[in-house]
């Protein structure tokens, strides 16, 4: 029970790598503000309290500014303030370039970077005004490098995301809040995330497991998929005390797939 008088906030908690760290922090004690689109946010929201966890749903769309300034004020309602925000909601599409219209390469744009943009925007202001947070941002391994597969607005926005985390920790710093620290969490394939999804490849339309196995296994050190609960850890990890000289970071978790 580490964080047990923290509140955290997780958009994309529906997802995959969102359930988990929603799990993951209430049983470290921290009261969880779950949001994600409709039913997915109640449903994350009522396991943690299966689980003996505290947490409220915020249904909440990470397009729109006035959903994440109504996620913080649910944190500071429900618990009292906000001490960690996660970004987890996250989109990504099938096809290369140019089989992709403009309107799908704004779409995964403005979800994972503006929408990362307007959750930490949001969030800010409570953090400063009590000199202290985390803001954990999930991107990639795919911000760091290329990846057959993806659509290049999928990669794009990612390095976006792993680029904003590293000015976002610079301009902190020297603003004269080192007690608020930004780092980056970048998974590789993980089982439980959108590497289920059905992508383009030469070979036809292919599973991203598909993928994983036929391309990528023999590149991955470990030859294995990572699991949600693995990013979840690290984004635990990123919260607490004996992490604070960490920030603008881009920590792998991909079984050593990328090693800078």
């Amino acid at each position: 029970m580490r964080l047990e008088d923290h509140a955290v906030a997780i958009t994309g908690a529906g997802g995959g790598i969102g359930r988990a760290v929603a799990l993951a922090f209430a049983a470290e004690g921290a009261g969880v503000v779950a949001a994600d689109l409709g039913e997915r946010a109640d449903a994350v929201a009522e396991e943690v309290r299966r689980a003996g966890g505290r947490a409220v749903a915020v249904r909440a769309d990470v397009s729109r500014s006035a959903d994440m300034r109504a996620l913080v004020e649910r944190s500071v309602r429900e618990f009292g303030g906000l001490d960690v925000l996660v970004t987890c909601a996250g989109l990504g599409t099938a096809g290369l370039l140019l089989e992709q219209d403009e309107s799908e390469w704004t779409r995964v744009i403005d979800v994972n970077l503006n929408g990362t943009y307007r959750a930490i925007r949001a969030a800010l202001p409570q953090m400063i005004a009590r000199r202290r947070g985390r803001i954990i941002t999930i991107a990639s391994v795919l911000g760091k490098m290329g990846g057959y597969g993806f659509v290049s607005a999928y990669v794009a926005s990612k390095h976006g995301v792993v680029g904003l985390t590293r000015a976002l920790a610079s301009e902190l710093g020297s603003q004269g809040y080192p007690g608020i620290t930004v780092n980056a969490i970048c998974p590789g394939y993980v089982r439980a995330g959108m590497g289920v999804a059905t992508q383009a490849t030469k070979a036809g339309p292919m599973s991203g497991t598909e993928i994983f196995e036929r391309y990528y296994k023999r590149l991955v050190p470990q030859r294995r998929m990572i699991e949600a609960e693995e990013i979840a850890h690290a984004a635990v990890f990123l919260a607490l005390p004996e992490s604070a000289g960490i920030t603008g970071q881009a920590l792998n978790v991909d079984g050593g797939f990328v090693t800078s």
